[in-house]
């Protein structure tokens, strides 16, 4: 089934160290560990999660993780959307960990075009996987990743791949551009001590022209700074932009996912597709969820759903109000709700959960 994305890949080899049992430890699931040695070298670490007990092979759940780096090993007795996914889905739920074993950068030293090389190797070596049943494949993507699972998702499925399903939380269609002025937008309105509303207009014009810039134009930042007074201002006063990194991860690594054409992967789609957004989102906008719905829906009739979480933030938070979701105050996690529309979700598309 996937022959000929494994074909395109032959100009290197792909290896895997014998597995083992996982020091984490997920109620309902049995755990693994496996190393993917991908195409330059770097050989980086995977987690398959398997529902417990059962040791039929499974199709997999490819995740396809936000900005921020970290590992992605459950802590003791989490109660995580994703550790809900691995007990429940019936699927194989799948994790590449970004930073390198060895041979390899850290994740905070990667630039994008890398990250989604790494993970496209990673999975299509996992697909020989004696726990993966490779007939068919899903993938979820949280956050940034709502922008990475597509991408992977169209190229899997442009090479043989069968995707039946890709869901995503926390991130929409549109431009990445688009996406970080919208970040700027939200900046500005959370602070109207600072941004009166006469004087937003040119202030959200200047930051549009550093944006435009920096991530079209691929200049540095501190050389934008130098074009005026105005261009140092926003400089220094972007959220996340620090002397060499832009939210934890390299200049570079922002600039080239600026080139990626997002809709035109879904476009490519065709299997079914989640959307969840949530209302109080602190980030990402309502507009760029639709935007997959109705682009995919207009393209496959019905074959995209939408779903909007009331009173709920990016990390699956519930507020009392958008005020409180700007501050980040007093937030009560609610991830069984997220997991539940997930969960429903796959079932409705065909996939045996253990529910």
């Amino acid at each position: 089934m996937h022959a000929s994305l494994v074909a395109a890949l032959a100009a290197f080899a792909l290896s895997t160290v014998a597995p083992s049992a996982l020091a984490e430890q997920v109620a309902g699931a049995d755990a693994f560990e496996t190393e993917v040695t991908v195409s330059d070298g770097a050989v980086l670490k995977a987690r398959i999660t398997l529902p417990e007990g059962d040791p039929t092979p499974r199709h997999p759940l490819f995740f396809a993780q936000w900005v921020s780096c970290g590992s992605l090993e459950f802590p003791p007795d989490s109660e995580s959307i994703l550790a809900m996914l691995a007990r429940e889905s019936g699927l194989a739920l799948v994790r590449v960990e970004r930073s390198a074993v060895r041979n390899g950068p850290e994740c905070d030293d990667l630039d994008f075009d890398t990250e989604l090389a790494h993970y496209r190797d990673a999975f299509t070596t996992l697909l020989d996987d004696p726990r993966i049943d490779a007939e068919k494949v899903y993938f979820y993507g949280s956050s940034l990743g709502s922008n990475t699972a597509p991408l992977l998702a169209a190229e899997f499925a442009e090479n043989g791949v069968d995707v039946a399903g890709v869901m995503v939380q926390g991130g929409g269609g549109v431009t990445y551009l688009e996406r970080m002025l919208a970040f700027e937008q939200y900046y500005l309105e959370r602070q109207p001590e600072r941004f009166a509303p006469e004087d937003r207009h040119e202030e959200f014009l200047d930051r549009s022209r550093f944006h435009y810039e920096y991530l079209v134009r691929g200049r540095h930042p501190d050389e934008i700074a130098g074009d005026s007074a105005d261009m140092q201002r926003v400089r220094n006063d972007i959220l996340g932009l620090d002397e060499d990194k832009h939210y934890g991860r390299p200049f570079d690594w922002h600039r080239q996912l600026a080139r990626y054409n997002f809709l035109a992967a879904w476009a490519a789609i065709e299997a079914p597709v989640l959307v969840v957004f949530t209302e109080y989102d602190q980030f990402e906008s309502r507009h760029g969820h639709q935007l997959i719905v109705d682009t995919v829906n207009r393209l496959r009739p019905g074959s995209a759903t939408y779903v909007e979480r009331k009173g709920i933030g990016h990390s699956n938070r519930r507020y009392g109000s958008i005020e409180d979701a700007y501050a980040f105050r007093d937030g009560v996690r609610e991830n069984r709700e997220t997991a539940d529309i997930m969960l429903d979700w796959l079932g409705q598309i065909g996939v045996a959960t253990r529910r």
